[in-house]
């Protein structure tokens, strides 16, 4: 059995102090996230029952996304909760931007599915904005990602569907 010094006890005990600090600061630093993402998320769904604050409860689907860790794919509902708010309240570059973040995140997390149908989603809003140049990247990246092994048939062309009523030339 090995003695310890009383200076290698020192140090001990202030390592176990300082290990037992920074597990309980990870801890309340990760509860407190949820948390606040739970309250966010709770205050924008009271917000849906006046069409006067759909704005504000985008707001806060987008402030709890980017709470979110970049592997919660809770944050792409988030993302997209906030395209779709955004552009019924009249903000569609905000709307563009959302559903843009949206597919760059869902593709992040290999949703490939959800990725394509999000920058369709912004192509078709930032083309009836007029703006076409933007319009026609959105598409070019919803198009090559309809071209992925892991999208069924049935979904590709559900997928190639969309764009085409939706009027946008691919």
């Amino acid at each position: 059995m090995s003695k310890f010094t009383g200076w290698t006890k020192l140090v001990l005990i202030a390592f176990v102090a300082i290990a037992g600090a920074t597990g309980l600061s990870a801890q309340t630093a990760d509860q407190a996230p949820a948390e606040e993402i739970k309250q966010l998320e709770a205050k924008a769904e009271s917000y849906l029952e006046e069409l006067g604050k759909w704005d504000r409860a985008a707001s806060l689907f987008r402030r709890a996304a980017q709470l979110r860790s970049p592997a919660d794919p809770a944050a792409v509902e988030d993302l997209l909760r906030a395209a779709r708010l955004s552009f019924y309240e009249g903000r569609t570059l905000q709307s563009v931007r959302d559903f843009e973040n949206a597919g760059q995140r869902a593709l992040n997390l290999g949703d490939v599915l959800v990725a394509a149908n999000a920058f369709a989603d912004a192509a078709w809003v930032a083309d009836n904005r007029g703006r076409g140049e933007q319009a026609h990247g959105l598409l070019s990246r919803a198009q090559l990602l309809s071209n992925s092994p892991l999208i069924r048939e049935s979904d590709r062309s559900q997928l190639r569907t969309r764009w085409g009523v939706a009027g946008i030339q691919p």
